[in-house]
């Protein structure tokens, strides 16, 4: 009887152990290194000038361009294929059609139309985009406005009941952010309910992806990357070779995509008051299996993934204001 018991145990330890594992993946290097410097494609809009930093979004037949420097027009729009300017809109300002402090964009497909979040006045505003291309006083309508209950700092519209993204959550001296889901008509945010024990102060930059059932979270203050599926249930979490439970007052992932069946992420390793940004992409499997990394040379400010191209659209700091980076050979 000893015996069996004895062996139950063990058996129940193992079965711990193994879950613990597949909850778990350590990465001691990163050092599939890829210089893609030289590869790197020039985007030159001529007739649009555009702030240092901007977002660049892919929708339908569209690149447009969240250009967080201007004073002028907020959002770009740009032929996909071409790069050639089309047309800007979005006054900068207080007033009820204006944008006081632009954050970011979503695309409903179905209606065609863009919301455009504006954090100063707590609001996402709704353009129809075939009707802001042929008049040019058209003006934005007020999709919703913002409960005290939180609001979204980046999210994927799937429809007015469906959102994923990460979340604000306002505290007495500071904020939370964490990723889940989000219901527009309600405005109920059901959050995941997971935060790494060392994490006292989350930051993360998220992506999901439907197709693949997949949710990341990358750690900003930690080289931390967190999976979930996108009922928000924690699948692993993995930790880099700049982990550090105590934390090591570095900023390390910047912003993240999923491309394809790859995650890939901006990353900078630096001082986290003092550095030069995120001159590199990770590049990872959708279940957290480190591929290469892809040298790019240049800060990254913003990015995002073009799915029908294939490609990386960036927003550089330096000789290259935008450029974008062709994937075909790479992953």
């Amino acid at each position: 009887m000893r015996s069996l018991i004895a062996f139950c145990v063990l058996l129940c330890c193992v079965a711990c152990s193994s879950e613990n594992n597949e909850k778990e993946k350590w990465q001691n290097s990163r050092d599939n290194v890829v210089d893609v410097k030289d590869r790197i494609r020039e985007m030159d809009p001529e007739e649009v000038l555009i702030g240092s930093v901007a977002q660049p979004y892919v929708y339908d037949k569209y690149l447009m361009i969240a250009d967080y420097k201007s004073y002028d027009k907020m959002v770009h729009v740009l032929d996909r294929n071409t790069f050639d300017y089309l047309y800007s809109f979005g006054d900068f300002g207080q007033g009820p059609k204006e944008i006081s402090s632009l954050g970011t964009l979503a695309w409903n497909g179905e209606k065609r139309e863009l919301y455009v979040t504006d954090f100063g006045q707590r609001r996402i505003l709704c353009y129809n985009l075939d009707s802001l291309s042929c008049d040019s006083l058209y003006s934005p309508s007020v999709k919703l406005k913002f409960t005290d209950k939180g609001f979204p700092d980046a999210y994927y519209y799937v429809n007015d009941t469906l959102s994923y993204g990460s979340f604000i959550q306002p505290a007495e001296s500071s904020f939370k952010q964490t990723t889940g889901k989000w219901n527009m008509l309600t405005g109920d945010i059901r959050l995941t309910g997971y935060t790494h024990p060392a994490d006292k102060k989350k930051r993360v930059a998220f992506a999901v992806s439907l197709e693949y059932n997949t949710l990341v979270e990358c750690n900003r203050r930690y080289d931390l990357i967190s999976l979930y599926n996108t009922e928000g249930e924690l699948q692993c979490n993995v930790y880099g070779p700049n982990w550090d439970e105590g934390g090591d007052r570095k900023e390390h992932f910047s912003q993240v995509a999923i491309c394809g069946d790859k995650i890939i992420a901006s990353y900078v390793g630096g001082d986290w008051n003092k550095n030069e940004g995120a001159k590199v992409f990770h590049v990872f499997t959708v279940t957290g299996d480190y591929v290469k990394t892809l040298m790019v040379g240049s800060p990254i400010n913003r990015f995002c993934y073009d799915k029908a191209d294939n490609r990386i659209i960036m927003n550089l700091e330096g000789e290259i204001q935008f450029g974008y980076l062709d994937l075909e050979g790479l992953l």
